[in-house]
């Protein structure tokens, strides 16, 4: 639960400072950016804290799984319906301002996260109807990881740069990148490599 828990700390802490701190207008397009985004990363990581949560007796039988497979399934489609938002959100504040699309950093990382993310989730939900892809889950899992590292790095270049509002002093950017880099770590520390491409073939099914 370390992993949500940061998540929750830390789009609050950003989420304050843009509405409350900046006062970016609710009925600006803008605004709903980082709305949207930090809706994101708190839904992505209950997800990936769904299906880690797969050990031990839960990883034992398919019904057992069941479960944190469907709150996986569930914060997945969540988070993805805030990726929409984020995206429909920037994309059309920047059509009505007249500026160019991915022109930053930020802007880069983060249409690529939101691509990947997409299939990802949709593999994801073909493989849990489709018996025969199930063979391919070891690549969902690896997809995954490499995805919410990847959406760790969008969400810091924004709050390094100051987009959406966020302008902080120094001090605070090292806090709530410190933030991003401890939910990194929690992550990796919760890995298994026999679950992932190249691992254990005797446990394969453990999660």
């Amino acid at each position: 639960m370390l992993v949500p828990l940061l998540s929750l700390i830390y789009a609050s802490t950003v989420l304050y400072q843009v509405l409350v701190v900046s006062k970016l207008p609710l009925d600006g397009l803008y605004t709903w950016h980082p709305i949207c985004s930090n809706l994101f990363i708190v839904f992505a990581c209950l997800g990936m804290w769904s299906a880690q949560s797969i050990r031990g007796k839960a990883a034992l039988s398919r019904s057992a799984k069941e479960p944190f497979v469907t709150r996986h399934a569930i914060f997945n489609w969540l988070a993805l319906f805030s990726l929409v938002g984020a995206g429909a959100t920037i994309y059309l504040n920047k059509e009505r301002a007249g500026r160019p699309h991915l022109a930053t950093y930020h802007g880069v990382t983060g249409a690529c996260v939101a691509g990947f993310f997409v299939m990802n989730v949709l593999g994801g939900g073909a493989m849990n109807t489709v018996p025969s892809l199930y063979k391919y889950i070891k690549f969902h899992r690896l997809n995954g990881y490499l995805l919410f590292l990847a959406l760790l790095g969008a969400h810091g270049t924004a709050v390094w740069r100051g987009y959406a509002g966020f302008k902080t002093e120094p001090n605070g950017r090292y806090a709530l990148v410190g933030l991003l880099g401890a939910m990194a770590l929690a992550t990796l520390s919760g890995v298994k490599l026999s679950l992932l491409p190249g691992g254990a073939a005797a446990k394969a099914k453990a999660n």
